[in-house]
């Protein structure tokens, strides 16, 4: 793996997705919009386009061109990189910052959705205390960002396998 490109690509990558949150909050105030979901991971796969640029530059450079293990540890660094940047700016900068009340928005979009629901009240009001705990426990920074870890490593981690397989020199 080579740092330069990793600290090079991840940090393009972790910066797009960023501006993206930026973007969605002053367009629709906020990124929990309608779609808001859709739009994160179609921007994740959009900025992880920078794992192809970054192993098909370091194939183009190579006489032998590249192997599968050097791609996907090309691609794994990046992701490393713009995961850490992600992580960092979800939990420290971004939430604090734009949606300090996000946790409670959610809370009451996710209660309203169980009350829409045709089951028991007891069965209500059991989902509705699971919600209320998880919305409790995700408040606390460390598992905040062990979830939006969770939300974009696999991402990446599926882009680095497949740009590296279809990368790879041929044998």
């Amino acid at each position: 793996m080579n740092t330069k490109i990793a600290i090079k690509y991840g940090s393009i990558t972790g910066l797009v997705i960023m501006a993206s949150w930026v973007i969605s909050y002053f367009i629709w105030g906020g990124v929990h919009f309608p779609g808001g979901e859709v739009f994160g991971y179609a921007v994740m796969l959009l900025a992880f386009s920078t794992v192809f640029v970054a192993i098909r530059n370091k194939k183009m450079s190579s006489e032998n061109g590249i192997s599968f293990k050097d791609g996907f540890l090309t691609g794994l660094g990046i992701v490393l990189v713009a995961t850490i940047i992600y992580v960092i700016g979800w939990t420290f900068v971004y939430m604090p910052a734009f949606e300090p009340d996000f946790v409670e928005r959610f809370q009451s979009t996710q209660i309203d959705k169980v009350n829409q629901l045709n089951i028991s009240e007891d069965q209500k009001a059991a989902q509705i205390n699971d919600i209320k705990s998880f919305n409790e426990t995700y408040k606390k920074p460390h598992i905040m960002a062990m979830f939006t870890f969770i939300e974009i490593f696999p991402v990446g981690l599926i882009v680095s396998l497949i740009c590296a397989l279809i990368l790879k020199r041929k044998a």
